[in-house]
């Protein structure tokens, strides 16, 4: 079966979907059964699922880089970025977060002097993929729109004082985990691609 074949995309979309309902629901789940007095707190599904994905989404990068040479550079940068991402979940367990992130910094800039040379070609395979569309949308959902949508202030506008807290932690949190689940079907397309084209182009 061809990646790119019109029954396999439908299938995708399909699956996506129904994946984006379940996070939707999840989302709905936890703004009408909060945990203790907090929004969205920390044994929430919302929050749970970003902490699993971003687990996901750093030993693929990390197994895909090892498989893909022509990605591999990228691939480590990307799976340290996630596991970074994934220990800073955990700041309201650990009040030293701070150092197991700052150690898997190091590891990454010792990466990108080994690598340097490499990162160049590295980066135009890595983002002549399809797949890396759906990344880079994840990341800025994630990083940039979901922040911008969290803001107290906009919230103030739309509800008073009393009631802002719930929507806007379900805004921020709702839009995080969807960008998280983007990268995810980046990362399924990324081996989607490996599988049927990558190893096939190899062997030819």
């Amino acid at each position: 079966m061809k990646i790119y074949s019109p029954i396999f995309i439908v299938l995708r979309v399909i699956i996506y979907g129904l994946l984006l309902f379940g996070i939707g629901e999840g989302v709905y789940y936890d703004a009408t059964h909060p945990y203790g007095d907090s929004y969205f707190g920390e044994f929430t599904f919302t929050e749970i699922g970003q902490e699993i994905i971003l687990f996901i989404l750093f030993v693929f990068y990390f197994f895909l880089g090892k498989k893909w040479n022509e990605i591999q550079v990228v691939a480590n940068f990307i799976s340290l970025f996630f596991l970074m991402a994934f220990i800073r979940e955990f700041n309201f367990l650990i009040d030293w977060w701070f150092y197991p992130v700052l150690a898997v910094l190091a590891a990454l800039a010792y990466l990108i002097f080994r690598d340097f040379k490499k990162i160049k070609q590295s980066t135009i395979v890595f983002f002549s993929q399809p797949a890396s569309a759906w990344f880079l949308s994840g990341l800025l959902l994630t990083l940039v729109f979901s922040r911008l949508m969290g803001r107290s202030k906009l919230w103030r506008v739309l509800y008073d004082k009393e009631h802002y807290r719930l929507a806007k932690a379900a805004t921020e949190e709702g839009l995080e985990l969807a960008g998280d689940t983007l990268m995810l079907i980046s990362a399924i397309e990324f081996l989607l691609y490996y599988l049927f084209e990558y190893r096939t182009k190899r062997r030819d």
